[in-house]
């Protein structure tokens, strides 16, 4: 299975997979984390999209054994949340 993230709306819908990867994989600390960003209630799509970029700049610094397909739309995520 591959993800597609292209925009910032795939940015948020990819935190649903991610999620239920790093929460079947051992990595429950960082599956809450991300829960907690998902489950956030922001006024606006910008502080949803930065909660989302910490998020996922965290992930990508502590979990070291995700699946490639998983990397890329994880490292396509974070392209798009750095412009």
């Amino acid at each position: 299975m591959s993800f597609i993230v292209r925009t910032s709306g795939d940015v948020l819908k990819f935190a649903l997979p991610l999620y239920d990867y790093l929460s079947q994989n051992g990595h429950v600390e960082e599956a809450d984390a991300l829960a907690k960003v998902v489950d956030s209630c922001y006024p606006q799509d910008t502080q949803a999209l930065d909660a989302h970029r910490r998020a996922y700049k965290q992930i990508r610094e502590t979990v070291h054994d995700l699946p490639s397909h998983y990397l890329l739309a994880l490292d396509n995520a974070l392209a798009i949340l750095s412009v």
